[in-house]
């Protein structure tokens, strides 16, 4: 699950101090402005700008504060029109009279403006329940592992996309999925889903083997990918001993790291995508006790600085080294050091949807290394 905050009390508490600056400015333009046209004596020049006031403020504040600068606003022109004194009644009249309906539209736009925010929050919300719905988070440990995941998707107002990953316990360790659907946008995030509801439809059955797993996830998407789309994914058991099975399905191999160590790629043979006609094969490997496993998409190696330069992946995987003691909170940690090197490389915005999972082995209380 992308790592958004889900208290709103900080953009609350700036959005109050924005409307309250923006109230004392509006009410001060009104107040400077008829306090200056007051000791001047001769044309009122400032009646049009006095129109500022409300119509600025119907950009940021409800109607009701908009309301408190339109009134204001009138009450400085009226007061000014008699000050002054027209020779013709109906001069001040109309002078007033148009101040007031350009209040009065501020003050209707404020109240339409409201409206279309407080639509636009109840669909925002309802938007990240529903995406939160099809990539949960993942827990943090499972069957003794410690896991860390982050998701960050190249949409602004998405929490996910195309990419994906998930964690199912079963009866023989963990499985885990991180995969890649060809495309973007809501296309993309309805695949997504299916892949992922398929595969924790079938991923805790004790019959399912690893390529079971990936032959069904591929015939549960076939119906909805067109001619030219695809989903790479790579499916990975890890044993409580250590061993791990790989699937790769046209994705990037998973990366063991060690302490010290160069990190190796983990599996070889890699299938067409789901959707392209799968040949799988499982392959084995093992995750030794102080190593950890690295699941990504290819967001990750493709991010490109302004220049075009490709993010390099292998002199950063020292940020990622492991190190004790291990807990979720260090793999989180690195993982925040990893997208922090990946957003500094390509200037803050990343261009793709980029999917990481950090996985290792937490020693039993007690237990000796093996």
């Amino acid at each position: 699950m992308p790592r958004r905050s889900l208290d709103t009390a900080v953009p609350e508490r700036a959005s109050r101090r924005r409307e309250a600056v923006v109230l004392a400015l509006a009410i001060a333009w009104v107040l400077v402005l008829g306090g200056a046209q007051a000791t001047v004596s001769g044309r009122l020049v400032v009646v049009p700008w006095l129109a500022l006031g409300p119509l600025a403020a119907s950009l940021v504040l409800t109607w009701r504060r908009t309301a408190v600068v339109a009134v204001l606003s009138v009450l400085a022109v009226a007061l000014l029109s008699l000050r002054v004194g027209d020779p013709f009644l109906w001069a001040g009249a109309i002078r007033i009279l148009g101040s007031a309906a350009l209040a009065g539209f501020a003050v209707f736009g404020a109240s339409v403006r409201a409206q279309r925010e407080q639509r636009i929050r109840a669909v925002t919300e309802i938007a990240t329940v529903a995406q939160t719905a099809i990539q949960h988070p993942v827990p943090t440990l499972v069957a003794g592992l410690a896991l860390a995941s982050r998701y960050v998707s190249a949409s602004a107002d998405a929490l996910v996309g195309g990419d994906l990953y998930d964690v199912v316990a079963t009866e023989q360790g963990v499985r885990v999925i991180v995969g890649d659907v060809r495309g973007k946008g809501l296309p993309a995030v309805h695949t997504a889903a299916a892949v992922l509801s398929a595969f924790r439809h079938t991923a805790p059955l004790p019959a399912a083997r690893l390529d079971d797993v990936a032959r069904a996830v591929e015939q549960a998407v076939l119906a909805r990918l067109g001619p030219e789309d695809f989903v790479t994914a790579v499916f990975c058991d890890v044993h409580p001993d250590g061993r791990l099975d790989v699937v790769l399905c046209g994705h990037p191999s998973p990366l063991r790291l060690t302490a010290g160590c160069a990190p190796v790629a983990v599996g070889e043979h890699r299938s067409p995508p789901l959707g392209l006609g799968l040949d799988v094969r499982v392959e084995t490997a093992t995750l030794g006790e102080g190593e950890r496993l690295l699941l990504f998409t290819d967001g990750l190696v493709e991010a490109r600085s302004s220049d075009g330069e490709f993010f390099d992946l292998t002199s950063q995987l020292s940020l990622l080294a492991p190190r004790e003691p291990v807990t979720p909170q260090s793999l989180e940690t690195d993982l925040d050091r990893l997208l922090g090197a990946v957003r500094g490389h390509v200037g803050g915005v990343v261009g793709d949807d980029l999917a990481l999972l950090l996985l290792q082995h937490v020693p039993a209380p007690g237990a000796g290394r093996r």
